[in-house]
């Protein structure tokens, strides 16, 4: 029986314009120079699933291991990398200082939210990078630089399933899901602003990222012409990509 994924994205709004730094997706493709500065509160070696893998940039390879951190132990990256988050609150302003002012819809309401959500939650399994998704992912990330649109269908009209469907197959009962961040600049801010998931009533977001029923995941992170920057997370189980 084949099982549809939730399919949710998250927008931020950005309040204040500055420099835009290039974005550098070329570099930092092994773990060679990727280090994490919590190292000591996490077992990288297991968590880092894409460390090795080639056609992933760092900050892409960054975004699976943060998912695999929280998807582990939720309640220890509440208290690492959510709870910490409260002090740059100022109404709904999101000031982090150095950085870009980011009005919110919830302000710390989303916040602590979602410090409930992960301190309650069970761990499950890690992810697996998963280059068919990332190629779908990419598409996806490619056409949005091009257009400046945003949401989950392409300006070809093709969705996350069309998608998937061009670089691998699914097999037997499967499911799949599909996260889409805009304007962040590395992988813990990705991951971090979707679990929060301010302005989503479903924490959609959340949901995917946790999904015990995911086992397989591709990132893409690229330019936007609107909010400087996206990111397309797939998910999966029973996918194969053709060789």
């Amino acid at each position: 029986m084949k099982i549809i994924g939730l399919m949710v994205i998250i927008v931020f709004f950005i309040t204040s314009c500055e420099a835009i730094e290039t974005i550098d997706n070329e570099t930092n493709n092994s773990s060679q120079g990727r280090s994490d500065p919590d190292a000591a509160n996490w077992n990288i070696a297991a968590l880092d699933t894409a460390a090795n893998v080639s056609y992933l940039t760092g900050i892409e390879k960054d975004v699976i291991l943060e998912m695999n951190k929280v998807r582990t132990d939720p309640k220890k990256y509440a208290e690492l990398y959510i709870q910490p988050r409260l002090k740059y609150y100022n109404g709904k302003n999101y000031s982090v200082p150095g950085q870009i002012t980011i009005l919110t819809q919830e302000g710390v309401t989303a916040v602590n939210d979602c410090i409930t959500a992960l301190s309650t939650a069970s761990g499950v399994d890690i992810l697996a990078p998963e280059k068919g998704l990332s190629l779908a992912a990419k598409d996806h990330v490619i056409d949005q630089s091009k257009t400046g649109q945003i949401g989950h269908n392409c300006n070809d009209g093709s969705t996350p399933e069309t998608r998937m469907k061009r670089y691998g197959e699914f097999n037997g009962a499967w499911t799949w899901g599909e996260n889409i961040s805009y304007g962040e600049a590395n992988g813990r801010e990705i991951v971090c602003s979707l679990l929060i998931d301010d302005g989503v009533s479903s924490r959609g977001h959340r949901t995917n990222i946790m999904n015990k029923v995911f086992t397989q995941t591709g990132v893409a992170y690229g330019t936007h012409t609107q909010y400087r920057t996206s990111c397309t997370i797939d998910y999966a189980k029973g996918y194969v990509t053709n060789e």
